[in-house]
C-alpha cells in the first residue's frame, strides 16, 4: 500500500462487493484501514450485500404471494432469520473497524473533565496494602 492512497478492492469480491470497498473507504480518511483490516472489510462487504439480497427476496415473497401454506411461513421465517443475521454480522464488523457513528462522536466534555480531574489528584500518603489492617 502506498502512504496517501485509499486500498483498492480485493481481487476476491465481486463488483457489487468492490463498489461497499470504495464506499467505505471513500468516506474515512486514508488511514483508516491499514492492510491488517482488509479481511474485515472484505467481510463487511460481502454482508452488506448479503443482507441486501436477502432483503430483495422478502420484499419479493411479500409482494408475490399471502403466505397461506406451512412451507410458505416456513421460508419467510428462514429468510427473516438470515436477513438478522446478516444484520448482525454488518453491525459487529462495523464496531469492529470503528466506523459506527457511535464511534466517531466526540466523547462527553464532563466525563472528560472528570477524568482530568482524577489524573491531577495526588497520590494518598501512604499505599493501602502497607496501611496497618483494622483487625490486628
Amino acid at each position: 500500500m502506498v502512504p496517501g492512497t485509499r486500498p483498492k478492492p480485493l481481487e476476491e469480491l465481486s463488483e457489487e462487493e468492490r463498489v461497499e470497498w470504495r464506499k467505505f473507504t471513500k468516506q474515512l480518511p486514508l488511514d483508516w484501514f491499514p492492510p491488517e483490516t482488509w479481511p474485515l472489510l472484505a467481510q463487511l462487504c460481502r454482508h452488506v450485500c448479503q443482507s441486501r439480497w436477502v432483503g430483495q427476496c422478502l420484499q419479493e415473497v411479500r409482494a408475490g404471494i399471502a403466505p397461506t401454506e406451512d412451507d410458505e411461513l416456513e421460508r419467510i421465517e428462514r429468510l427473516q432469520r438470515m436477513h438478522d443475521r446478516e444484520g448482525k454480522a454488518v453491525v459487529a464488523l462495523m464496531v469492529k473497524l470503528r466506523i459506527t457513528s457511535q464511534q466517531r462522536i466526540p466523547e462527553d466534555r464532563d466525563a472528560r473533565h472528570a477524568r482530568a480531574e482524577a489524573a491531577q489528584m495526588p497520590p494518598p500518603e501512604t499505599a493501602p496494602w502497607t496501611r496497618p489492617s483494622i483487625t490486628q
